[in-house]
């Protein structure tokens, strides 16, 4: 197993832990259940403007001569221009495109869904000639069916659960960012309840609600997280649905993991504080946006790994590989108090002083998780499946 490097980007070693408690999420089913889709390939404009990608950084292990110039392709759940989760992806490989310049070419495959053809669409891309193939949500056994029949292919998974030689699994480390927005949450909601739009009942809504609730609790004592399913991350009209739901409920805050705007948007017309997970999209709520999930760590990553299989040096892992998530900008209307506030807990977690998860905790069931002065890292954290009393709406796994 490659050993873990501080680099700002990747977790330290003081937060591994074994493979088989990273494992535990993979019977909870695919993290990414969002947009059905017909088998439909285009390649992406590599001319579009890119941010700037971090240095790549130096392989950890040995490993065959490089090459001149690679093929890579993302495959894609969503549509590039969604305003959130795979616009944030295609972010990240137009900057690896822009970092590595005339060494890599580029393509993406949007609106992937979950069926044979996304099986046979992968081994098409290896039959291309790609060098190393990426995809933005857990495609499980429709991939892993073609990374062990094509062994000298490299394959990253976000969110995935499979370890091999050549897939390379990668998520976000986001509990204390979630935290962070509780803490604001807290000081917002002046009646302490805070709405949650989520899709699936994974470790990332698991994360998503505990986090905000502690943090908020941190603040409230009395807060609450009252928490919507829509088993989509793209549907504006569940979203306005849920959204609806939980304003009309009387939540002074709102949040979500939608791909889309709606709610922002609806809570903006409510008068009431709201937060994306994806990108920063304060126009949609001038007034009431708070912050957002900072998901800009996709474009090193992405960089890193492509130099890698051009330095030939590229190695997978076995366990998941965690993306620093900080919180975003606020919004213009936060009052400074509130920012510090978030700033010094952010402080406080990431030197360790503080802990997302620290027991005694029970889940919403009254089963005790954590007990006293037991605390959980973000690699316990990935595999979460309970959401902590005062969360309703969605139950233990």
């Amino acid at each position: 197993m490659r050993s873990k490097k501080s680099r700002g980007l990747f977790l330290p070693a003081s937060e591994t832990i074994s493979r088989r408690q990273a494992l535990k999420m993979g019977a909870a089913g695919v993290g990414g259940l969002a947009v059905g889709g017909t088998l439909l390939a285009a390649c992406g404009d590599d001319e579009d403007e890119a941010a700037p990608a971090a240095t790549a950084a130096p392989a950890t292990t040995a490993a065959p001569a490089g090459k001149d110039r690679i093929k890579a392709h993302w495959v894609y759940i969503g549509p590039p221009d969604d305003n959130g989760w795979t616009q944030e992806h295609d972010r990240g490989r137009l900057a690896a495109q822009s970092a590595l310049g005339d060494r890599l070419e580029t393509a993406y495959t949007p609106n992937i869904g979950f069926d044979a053809s996304t099986t046979q669409l992968f081994q098409q891309l290896v039959d291309d000639g790609n060098d190393i193939i990426f995809a933005n949500t857990e495609y499980a056994g429709l991939l892993t069916e073609v990374t062990d029949a094509n062994p000298d292919t490299k394959f990253c998974e976000i969110n995935g659960h499979y370890y091999s030689d050549n897939l390379f699994p990668f998520y976000l480390a986001h509990e204390k960012t979630a935290y962070q927005l509780g803490v604001a949450a807290g000081h917002l909601a002046e009646n302490g309840r805070i709405g949650y739009i989520g899709a699936f009942p994974t470790a990332t809504a698991y994360n998503d609600v505990n986090g905000m609730l502690l943090g908020a609790r941190s603040v409230n004592p009395d807060a609450v997280v009252e928490t919507v399913l829509v088993s989509t991350f793209f549907d504006p009209q569940k979203a306005a649905q849920a959204a609806n739901a939980l304003l009309d409920s009387g939540v002074d805050f709102l949040f979500g993991v939608m791909d889309e705007p709606t709610f922002l948007q609806l809570s903006e017309e409510a008068g009431v504080w709201t937060g994306y997970w994806n990108l920063d999209f304060r126009s949609a709520a001038p007034t009431k946006y708070v912050s957002h999930f900072d998901l800009s760590e996709f474009g090193p990553f992405y960089t890193e790994q492509c130099q890698r299989v051009l330095d030939g040096t590229w190695v997978s892992q076995d366990e998941v590989w965690l993306l620093d998530t900080p919180i975003g900008d606020f919004g213009p209307n936060v009052p400074s108090d509130v920012q510090d506030a978030v700033a010094d807990v952010g402080a406080r977690l990431d030197s360790g002083e503080l802990h997302v998860y620290e027991g005694p905790l029970s889940d919403n069931e009254g089963n005790e998780r954590l007990a006293a002065g037991e605390t959980l890292d973000s690699l316990a954290a990935y595999a979460i499946d309970w959401p902590v009393d005062g969360v309703t709406g969605i139950s233990p796994v």
